[in-house]
């Protein structure tokens, strides 16, 4: 069968659904997990140091400019993800430890390899998932890997497994979360997994939008004063140049709620996407309670939903500065236009009583041509009669001198008039 041509992206696009597959893990599980910032860092050189490693172990490389990377290098596994701004690497292994967090994965990496690591770390975080039926692993045992405090627990998967965490960075910079497997299967495992480090991830990276709010929140506050104190004279300027003062005043202000806003908009829309993420994991991950304990996502709203706001509050507060400013702008525009037509129209009056003025000019100087002018034709004349005398016309020169007054007045005037009628219908 012939089929239609194909859309160059087809393929891409239906596989998507097929990238990077939750793995099948089971316990005992160490998880080590980074997530650095990597800006301008490519997927190049992220591939160029994994090759480094593969090289170390005799492990099949990934290929250049890949985004995603799997290998077993023995003692640990390795899944690296390179994505917009960041990247992740998790590590893995499946040791039998005497007790949680005793033998931490990351600890079978190279450190010089690790170290060399391109990128800001920002997420560090251990995750050791241990069968539950380990008498060793009772409420009170889980208490002493934790600070007391703070630690939060649920059931997750259901029922299927506990998850255990104080949100606190360790003295190794990692923060940690015990995962106590019930009846978990490999693939539920392993969405699990994948689902908390995201968890984690995502928080993170929301959060970022916060120190925005504590850099810009009292600029914002100040913006907004300084807006309400132009509104106020606003309505009590007369004049045309407390106006156009005020206008530069109002130009300043919209450019720095500008300049804020292109310094904010990214990071607050991201927080925005990763807040959704976050909260799409958190059901993911079907929490239930267990008595006595607080759950991971009512810790999360008691301590995250506070800091999404802020940010959600900052960027409202530019959006509706930005409008106000906007709207006070058409306002004193309005006005500066008013003033203005109302100039051109005292121009224009004016003008137009110069005008008059000329054509009145015009008149008489148009007269005073017309007497000229005849005058000298008149004079002509009379030196035309004393000619015809000379040859003997016998004429009375001040009776034809006379005569051709009146005439030479009609022609000089008709002429005039014809010439101004014949340039205005030329302009």
């Amino acid at each position: 069968m012939t089929l239609p041509k194909e859309h160059p992206l087809r393929y891409r696009l239906f596989n998507e659904s097929h990238a990077r597959p939750y793995a099948d893990l089971t316990s005992p599980l160490q998880v080590s997990y980074l997530v650095l910032l990597t800006g301008e860092v490519t997927s190049k050189k992220e591939c160029a140091h994994l090759s480094q490693l593969a090289e170390q172990y005799g492990v099949t490389p990934p290929i250049d400019n890949a985004v995603h990377y799997d290998a077993n290098f023995g003692n640990f596994a390795i899944k690296w993800e390179k994505h917009t701004e960041f990247s992740s690497y998790t590590f893995t292994s499946t040791k039998q430890c005497q007790n949680p967090f005793s033998c931490k994965v990351i600890s079978e990496v190279p450190e010089a390899w690790i170290s060399l690591i391109e990128g800001e770390l920002l997420v560090a975080q251990h995750i050791e998932i241990l069968p539950k039926c380990e008498d060793t692993l009772s409420e009170e045992a889980i208490s002493t890997h934790f600070q007391t405090d703070s630690l939060v627990g649920s059931f997750v998967g259901g029922t299927a497994a506990q998850a255990w965490t104080d949100f606190k960075l360790q003295k190794d910079g990692f923060s940690e979360v015990l995962i106590l497997n019930d009846c978990l299967t490999p693939q539920t495992m392993g969405r699990l997994v994948q689902h908390m480090l995201e968890l984690e991830t995502y928080r993170l990276l929301a959060l970022l939008g916060l120190p925005l709010v504590e850099e810009y929140g009292m600029k914002i506050t100040e913006l907004g004063a300084s807006l309400t104190d132009i509104t106020h004279r606003l309505s009590s300027t007369t004049t045309f140049e407390e106006e156009q003062t005020l206008l530069a005043d109002l130009t300043t202000l919209e450019a720095d709620i500008e300049q804020i806003i292109a310094a904010t908009s990214y990071r607050f829309s991201a927080t925005q996407a990763y807040k959704s993420i976050v909260n799409d994991r958190l059901q993911r991950i079907r929490e239930n309670r267990i008595d006595g304990r607080q759950m991971l996502s009512k810790y999360l709203e008691r301590r995250f939903q506070p800091a999404m706001n802020a940010c959600e509050s900052v960027s409202s507060r530019l959006e509706n500065l930005s409008v106000r400013v906007a709207r006070a702008s058409q306002i004193l525009m309005a006005r500066v236009d008013l003033a203005l037509e109302s100039q051109n129209q005292e121009l224009l009056n004016s003008m137009n009583k110069r005008t008059d003025l000329q054509l009145r000019l015009q008149g008489t100087v148009e007269g005073l041509s017309i007497a000229a002018i005849s005058y000298y034709i008149v004079g002509l004349t009379s030196y035309l009669g004393k000619a015809l005398n000379a040859v003997g016309a016998n004429l009375n020169i001040d009776l034809f001198v006379g005569i051709s007054i009146p005439i030479v007045v009609g022609i000089v005037w008709l002429s005039i008039h014809k010439i101004k009628k014949h340039i205005y219908k030329t302009l």
